[in-house]
């Protein structure tokens, strides 16, 4: 008897207007919404593939270790297109620097704002689903009860000793099998799209994690359509009915998103990044002062009245490559590197303690934020989708937790192989062409005598190719770095049985306030009046 009540109802229902125009609507959105999002992977990834020749070919060309920063440059998701949770909240290349840990990937655009808290109006295939999905559950259960009490069917039809409990279960599998149809074909469609198009491949568990994302789909619809159901149990009359549930759904879906972000962030206030960074600069600050009373004392140790250099070139995070410089100067730099790039690392852990402070209370906010998710089955469906998709705040504390163990790695990697006590630190000049002071000054009196005589570009030409210069004196001439021994970063994304087990909660939580409301429906129902 269910399933008769619920063909009729099936039958009824995909004939009527409601249907086709929510079947054109999921028609028209879904095909524009992957089409876009696929667009925006892509250029996602042509970016990507840029900015990793990019780093490799400036790794390449590195000469000295003071240079050598591997910078990670994270590859797009590919589930970004079904949900892109945060992931556009942030940004995708980070340099593995010694004197400060990366609390963010370059790219990310503002700090003002807690780019942990999911956007509730992003435009994506989940969003939609989440927004048409649920407003056409609506639609069509409002008025299940209502309707046929207004046709005067519910009291005739409950008079042929069909049971209410029947009658209700009937109903809702009605409008249940009208509804999948449509969210299968929002999947069909995507899946057409996706297939069709030209650099864009899922792996085997990627379209595992899809399947995954459709059931939970199916949780999210029927909460809706028990939400639909139990309005329609308290109301005698449709239009109280679809006044209800269109507030339920603009609550639900906007209302409580907007809410929860405003106040989590309101509520539980974080320090600005800029007092983070006055903090951090004073610490720099600290280390420049030690810095230069070591620099004096060893000045003094090496009986230097000061340094010079014929080719020097520094930079960000202790970077300093000189060549043709004498060797007494080397000496005093190489002295200088192996005291403070250690202190300077050490300086860093400082650091890191204001920065993690400062994370903590972003990711705070973020697990606030997860917490009072409960209240919206909406912001549940979105938090589970990004974390099957990889978009979601704990996919990218993993992969910074990586970069941070990876930058540790290299660290001792310099330390055990006395890196940072290496002439190699700072030249790529080798070491026994370096010259004392005395030649070096010799040198730099014949190169004085020749340039007061050269007049024209041919004499400086001649001059050029005379070969008074060395050519190792040039930063440029000297050998790159071998970097076989050195290691490398590889990220590895979250498995799938990690990614169910971070949102196994949430789902059963969809599924358990279905059969709640289910409960509440049947004990509304009983008591309904029929008359």
């Amino acid at each position: 008897m269910i399933w008769h009540i619920a063909k009729k109802d099936l039958l009824l229902n995909i004939i009527s207007v409601r249907f086709i125009i929510g079947f054109l609507l999921c028609l028209l959105i879904i095909l524009f919404t992957i089409i876009v999002n696929i667009d925006d992977y892509k250029n996602q990834l042509r970016i990507y593939q840029i900015d990793r020749a990019e780093a490799e070919k400036n790794l390449k060309e590195i000469r000295v270790y003071s240079g050598l920063r591997p910078e990670i440059v994270k590859p797009p998701e590919p589930l970004c297109i079904f949900c892109t949770g945060i992931s556009t909240n942030m940004g995708d290349k980070v340099k593995t620097n010694f004197g400060e840990k990366p609390i963010f990937p370059e790219g990310e655009e503002s700090l003002k704002d807690n780019p942990f808290l999911n956007s509730f109006l992003s435009i994506d295939f989940v969003s939609v689903i989440s927004i048409l999905i649920s407003l056409l559950a609506l639609v069509f259960s409002y008025d299940l009860f209502t309707r046929e009490r207004e046709d005067g069917t519910l009291k005739l039809t409950l008079s042929k000793g069909i049971s209410r409990s029947t009658f209700m279960a009937g109903k809702i599998l009605g409008v249940f099998i009208t509804l999948v149809p449509i969210l299968v074909f929002c999947y069909l469609l995507s899946f057409l799209i996706i297939l069709l198009s030209r650099n864009v491949a899922f792996s085997a568990g990627e379209w595992t994690n899809i399947l995954i994302l459709f059931i939970v789909s199916l949780f999210f619809m029927a909460t809706f359509v028990m939400i639909g159901t139990t309005i329609s149990s308290f109301v005698r009359y449709s239009s109280t009915s679809i006044v209800i549930c269109l507030l339920s759904w603009i609550w639900f879906v906007f209302l409580v998103p907007a809410i929860i972000n405003y106040g989590v962030e309101s509520l539980m206030e974080t320090e600005l990044y800029e007092n983070v960074r006055y903090t951090l600069d004073e610490i720099d600050r600290d280390y420049s002062n030690i810095q230069s009373e070591k620099y004096r004392e060893i000045l003094e140790e090496e009986g230097l009245q000061g340094t010079t250099w014929f080719n020097a070139d520094g930079g960000d995070d202790g970077y300093f490559e000189t060549s043709g410089t004498p060797i007494e100067t080397m000496e005093f730099e190489r002295r200088i590197r192996a005291w403070s790039e250690p202190v300077r690392i050490e300086y860093a852990d400082r650091k890191w303690a204001v920065q993690k402070e400062y994370l903590d209370g972003l990711i705070r906010q973020g697990r606030c934020q997860q917490y009072l998710a409960w209240l919206s089955p909406s912001m549940i469906f979105k938090q589970v989708s990004a974390c099957l998709c990889r978009t979601d705040m704990n996919a990218f504390l993993g992969f910074m937790d990586e970069l941070h163990s990876y930058r540790e790695i290299l660290i001792e990697h310099f330390k055990n192989n006395g890196l940072f006590d290496s002439f190699r630190y700072i030249t790529a000049q080798p070491v026994d062409q370096i010259v004392t002071f005395e030649e070096y000054e010799r040198i730099n009196r014949d190169i004085d005598q020749i340039m007061d005589q050269i007049t024209t570009m041919e004499d400086f030409e001649r001059f050029s190719k005379s070969g008074i210069i060395p050519e190792c004196w040039s930063n440029n001439n000297n050998p790159t770095l071998d970097l076989s021994d050195i290691p490398m970063f590889r990220y590895q994304a979250a498995g799938l049985p990690d990614l169910v087990n971070q949102g196994l909660l949430r789902m059963i939580a969809l599924l358990a306030g279905c059969i709640v409301i289910f409960v509440i429906t049947q004990w509304s129902f009983n008591k309904y009046d029929i008359r």
